[in-house]
């Protein structure tokens, strides 16, 4: 039974934790970390089986497409083939490495770090249990609840891990395979489709809603499957599927209304679940909704020292959002009074090729609450750097007040469009206009002059359309 005291104790170790962590410490907190993954490694999701070895796999994918059409670039090659296994060992050294950096900054900000099951004890006491069944309890003035997230599975369709496989298990699969069902259009499955299909594999992405990713501006959406289908995809949407069968190392797919369909391999992405089960959260007078922890807005639960951030709120599942969400909490456990997060402000992306990324509202959005809005948009297409760099799919798209010129939503889809959201993000921040941003001189020649021209579309004045 442990007897220190602790400011602050924060149960989950993904982006949110860790930097919730580390910012109580810089202000001057004493903080413990609880993590309960296996292996002991720091980083949730998004750092073990999420953002980083995905994006490193998709990397691997764009390069392969390059290399295929390396004859048009000017190079004379012959006939390049990849090494699956080599590939698989790059992602899994960027991800140790990004490890071994956590590690080094819970020993830079004095931050102790303690591995095993977290839980609630009372308002004042975190528990953390080992492998081995060994319980500690730590005692603290404030709780950090940063738990996370797990993969959502169907009752029809249980993963076995080898032929049927999650957004997690997938990323330790032993070869590209022939073909491939995605169940779940989602931003996740669709990022599996864009990756498996440049590397060869026929990909069918089934969707029961009428329309594959839901969340993004409709325009943007139906652009993206456009290039998708030139990568091996096929999208199917408005599906019901009825069950999902291993059959001697093949899977058979069942569709209301339809044949049988067999595929290689079935990953099923279907959104992910709060982890927020066992967490003791009855101890303390705390509950949920559908798995969710109510806060206000500065991520105060009903236990006024008790704090919740990231995948456990009904705000954006996104990493980068778990983190700001963090450092605010941590701020104002330190007496500080950070500005409340606007998530208008809070950028998406999709990491596809071509990228998606957004901030702001939608279309859809804006006519649902009755928001008048005007669209400034510029295709990549007339631009050189877009040429040279052979992206020339895709556009920028401005939605913005048409009588102060206020951006209200911006919306790309290209070769680099997760890069260049953020000049938006900073211009939603500073509540630019159109104005602004056409008069903002953009470097030549870049991708980013698309969104300088989208801007003079707006104002009905586009330099190169």
């Amino acid at each position: 039974m442990s007897q220190d005291l602790y400011d602050l104790v924060v149960i989950g170790a993904g982006p949110g934790g860790y930097a919730g962590a580390i910012r109580a410490a810089q202000l001057g907190l004493k903080v413990a970390l609880i993590e309960k993954r296996e292996g002991q490694h720091l980083g949730g999701t998004c750092l073990n089986v999420g953002c980083i070895p995905t994006k490193s796999l998709l990397e691997s994918a764009k390069t392969w497409e390059k290399l295929s059409h390396a004859t048009e670039l000017g190079f004379n090659i012959g006939n390049p083939t990849y090494d699956w296994q080599r590939i698989m060992e790059r992602k899994d050294k960027i991800v140790e490495t990004q490890r071994k950096g956590l590690q080094f900054l819970m020993k830079k900000n004095k931050i102790d770090v303690f591995y095993g099951a977290g839980r609630l004890e009372s308002k004042t006491q975190v528990s953390y249990t080992d492998k081995s069944g060994k319980k500690e309890v730590l005692n603290c003035k404030f709780i950090l609840l940063a738990t996370g997230s797990k993969v959502r599975e169907l009752p029809f369709a249980k993963a076995n891990g080898t032929t049927i496989l999650t957004s997690d298990s997938i990323l330790f699969i032993d070869q590209v395979p022939k073909s491939l069902c995605i169940i779940g259009g989602g931003i996740v499955g669709m990022e599996f489709a864009s990756l498996f299909g440049r590397f060869g594999t026929q990909v069918t992405v089934l969707e029961g809603a009428p329309q594959v990713l839901p969340s993004l501006d409709e325009e943007c959406a139906k652009e993206l499957v456009k290039n998708l289908r030139k990568q091996n995809v096929t999208v199917e949407a408005g599906v019901t599927i009825t069950g999902v069968e291993d059959s001697n190392g093949q899977v058979v797919v069942k569709l209301k209304g339809a044949e049988d369909r067999r595929f290689d391999r079935v990953l099923v992405s279907v959104g992910r679940a709060p982890v927020t089960d066992d967490l003791g959260l009855e101890k303390v007078g705390l509950s949920t909704d559908r798995g969710y922890i109510k806060t206000d807005a500065h991520y105060l639960t009903a236990v006024s020292n008790i704090f919740a951030i990231g995948d456990i709120l009904t705000t954006p599942a996104l990493a980068h959002t778990a983190t700001a969400e963090a450092v605010h909490a941590a701020e104002v456990m330190a007496g500080h009074h950070p500005k409340v997060i606007d998530y208008q402000t809070n950028p998406n992306a999709v990491y596809t090729y071509p990228e998606v990324a957004s901030v702001g509202m939608t279309e859809k959005e804006l006519r649902e609450k009755g928001i008048e809005y005007k669209v400034g948009k510029f295709p990549f297409m007339p631009m050189a750097k877009a040429k040279i760099e052979d992206g020339t799919e895709g556009f920028v798209k401005i939605l913005f007040d048409p009588i102060y010129h206020e951006l209200l939503g911006v919306h790309i889809v290209g070769s680099k469009a997760t890069e260049m959201i953020g000049e938006f993000v900073l211009g939603k921040i500073l509540e630019t206009t159109v104005d602004e941003i056409g008069r903002a001189i953009h470097p030549h020649p870049t991708l980013s002059e698309a969104s300088m021209e989208a801007a003079h579309a707006a104002l009905g004045h586009a330099i190169h359309g």
